[in-house]
């Protein structure tokens, strides 16, 4: 697996390795809801009541921003989407 933000991700990508991206999660306490982003892929910003519904709307995001991003990656990689969530300070 190689992580897109790692330079080359395109060329890797194009051989056929698996792309990697890391989103972080966090919980808007004032909306009440949680919220996905990430800084390797640009324009991911997915936001849900669930974290079962936040993961499969950015899981569905994932390959439309990769086009977007990078219109020259050949889709024979697959893509591994890593979620984690920031620790809260009590």
């Amino acid at each position: 697996m190689y992580r897109l933000s790692w330079p080359c991700a395109a060329f890797f990508a194009g051989l056929g390795l698996s792309l990697l991206i890391k989103v972080e999660i966090i919980h808007d306490d004032e909306a009440n809801v949680y919220v996905a982003t990430s800084p390797e892929l640009k324009g991911l910003v997915v936001e849900a009541e669930t974290l079962d519904e936040l993961e499969k709307e950015a899981r569905d995001l994932v390959p439309e921003l990769l086009t977007l991003n990078l219109p020259k990656l050949h889709a024979k990689a697959g893509t591994q989407v890593s979620f984690f969530q920031a620790p809260v300070a009590v």
